[in-house]
């Protein structure tokens, strides 16, 4: 990774590893642009990585791009919320050409019938965690990813408590 960022006047040029590159990124901006600091507490970006990491035990993508839920043990509302997030992900990484499920592919993924499904989506849709794309067709919400990134993490604190 080659990075040159100007800014208020300040100039930072590196190469290397992104992992190393980006904490250096983060400090130069909250020196040189006191708002960014600021505004890095407010704005929330997702972990993909890191949810992607803790909803491997419950989903999974093939090669192709189609999704898969390896546990029937989850309700129906996280069960669509953890679809509609490797959609997303699917999407961002090139494995699908949209983020978006429709209901009978959300029910054969979640494993359950597409009016259970369309029962759960309207609830999922009125809390503001998943949105409507097309007709038919839903994709998860900045909220959702929120909840699920929530939920997902207190799970593994959990989990990591026990061990």
């Amino acid at each position: 990774m080659k990075v040159l960022i100007e800014a208020n006047g300040l100039r930072y040029e590196a190469n290397g590893p992104a992992q190393d590159i980006i904490p250096q990124i983060l400090q130069f901006l909250s020196q040189s642009v006191p708002a960014f600091d600021l505004a890095k507490k407010l704005i929330y970006v997702s972990d993909l990585a890191g949810l992607a990491d803790r909803i491997s035990g419950f989903a999974k993508m093939t090669n192709t791009g189609q999704l898969l839920l390896t546990r029937n043990d989850i309700p129906a509302d996280r069960a669509v919320s953890i679809l509609l997030f490797m959609a997303h992900l699917a999407s961002k990484i090139g494995k699908r050409s949209s983020e978006s499920l429709s209901i009978e592919e959300i029910a054969n993924g979640v494993g359950k019938a597409p009016k259970t499904i369309r029962n759960v989506i309207v609830g999922l849709q009125k809390d503001g965690l998943i949105e409507r794309e097309e007709r038919g067709t839903y994709k998860i919400a900045t909220k959702g990813l929120m909840q699920l990134e929530s939920q997902t993490l207190k799970v593994s604190e959990k989990e990591g408590a026990t061990q």
